[in-house]
């Protein structure tokens, strides 16, 4: 589920982050403190293909107009139309790519390279040796332009000026792997005098070598459990799909929440306190309490934007709310049926768990055996949708076959 290669823009991002972490906390002007975020972003985008800035520039430019659109529509009859309309519109290119991948991205990347090759020849030069390259890490900052076009609309924020835009747009730890920042988790960071602190640069060193570790040891280790997928290729008994379905939950989560917490440890490095990303998922023994430690960006991304405006507090209309809410954290990584029916799947998981907690209530503290107890049924019961994230239509009949004894 991730886009690009994480590894080599954390590399490059480290390797810039000698020149630039001096510079950042010398200067006295927070303009330029925003104005070096944002040119380091940009740079390290730069790095993977000209074409890919020229996009993000033209796609934040896009999100900063439609932030004064939604000022300007505040107050308009049927509000909520123009700005469900601004809202689709900072969707609309992820909705393209998801929608026809194949031609999205070709078209992405030879309207692109023209573009960028009518501006400057040499930059033109340098972008078609770049290899073809999928719009990366669109879907990080599709939602986080939505947000802060909400909080805009709802007054929570006042529209960003330009250079904030650019610092928000480009803030590099999050480009290419998260996690879903909002504007508001950096916004003092952008206003005020930063002086160097040696607790956050160490907290800052310490999240990024735990990542490094998830992601080079751990996850390196079990690189090779994606195979379970490869149903041409593959056989064996039931409990050796169980095992490497096991395995491969465990690559996914070392290697997504390694580079997340790298991406935190770098903002941290910049004194910049982001919200964790993941909170021990594994170890839950419900679907509540795991949507609430997984990706916990998307997450409260979907609650504050989907559950709560649906009517999710309310008994009348939570479980609508739940099923929203899941599939828009479903349909963020991708549009097809099999994400639909892993979006239905655990909203049912969530719905029957809220309803059987609500007649049966839990024991505080919980029996020891009980929880463990708990903790695998739940573990199997989330290890079945994972095939779900990887495999198309026509091949789940088999590979869930191959699951029974």
């Amino acid at each position: 589920m991730l886009d690009g290669d994480p590894f080599t823009y954390f590399s490059d991002l480290l390797v810039l982050f000698v020149v630039v972490l001096p510079l950042y906390f010398l200067t006295p002007w927070s303009w330029l403190r925003q104005l070096l975020l944002g040119l380091s972003g940009a740079y390290l985008i730069f790095l993977i293909a000209p074409r890919l800035l020229l996009f993000y520039v033209l796609f934040w430019f896009l999100v900063f107009v439609l932030q004064y659109a939604s000022v300007l529509f505040r107050d308009k009859r049927a509000s909520w139309v123009w700005t469900t309309l601004l809202i689709g519109l900072a969707l609309a290119p992820m909705v393209i790519w998801k929608l026809w991948p194949e031609w999205s991205v070709t078209q992405f990347n030879l309207k692109m390279n023209t573009a960028v090759s009518d501006t400057n020849q040499w930059l033109g030069a340098i972008d078609r040796v770049r290899n073809l390259i999928l719009p990366i890490g669109l879907s990080f900052a599709t939602f986080r332009a939505v947000d802060q076009i909400i909080k805009v609309r709802l007054e929570i924020v006042p529209p960003l000026n330009p250079l904030r835009q650019f610092a928000f747009g480009f803030f590099p730890p999050v480009q290419v792997i998260g996690p879903v920042i909002e504007y508001t988790e950096i916004e003092d960071g952008l206003g005020r005098r930063v002086r160097f602190d040696p607790s956050d640069f160490l907290s800052g060193v310490i999240s990024i070598a735990i990542g490094a570790v998830k992601v080079f040891l751990f996850a390196y280790l079990l690189r090779n459990s994606s195979d379970v997928f490869l149903l041409a290729t593959r056989d064996g008994a039931a409990w050796q799909y169980w095992l490497e379905l096991a395995l491969y939950a465990g690559y996914f989560y070392f290697n997504f929440s390694g580079f997340s917490d790298m991406a935190i440890g770098s903002a941290r490095l910049l004194g910049f306190k982001l919200a964790p990303n993941f909170n021990n998922p594994y170890l839950k023994t419900n679907p509540q309490d795991f949507w609430n430690s997984w990706h916990m960006s998307l997450t409260r991304f979907a609650q504050r934007n989907v559950f709560v405006p649906m009517g999710g507090m309310r008994a009348r209309t939570q479980y609508a709310a739940i099923v929203a809410t899941m599939m828009v954290i479903a349909l963020w990584h991708g549009l097809s049926i099999p994400l639909v029916i892993f979006g239905l799947y655990h909203s049912a998981g969530l719905v029957i768990h809220r309803v059987w907690v609500s007649r049966h209530p839990v024991p505080s503290p919980r029996p020891l055996l009980r929880r463990i107890g708990a903790n695998v049924v739940f573990l199997i019961y989330f290890l079945i949708s994972l095939p779900l994230l990887e495999l198309h239509l026509s091949q789940l009949g088999t590979f869930y076959e191959r699951l029974l004894p």
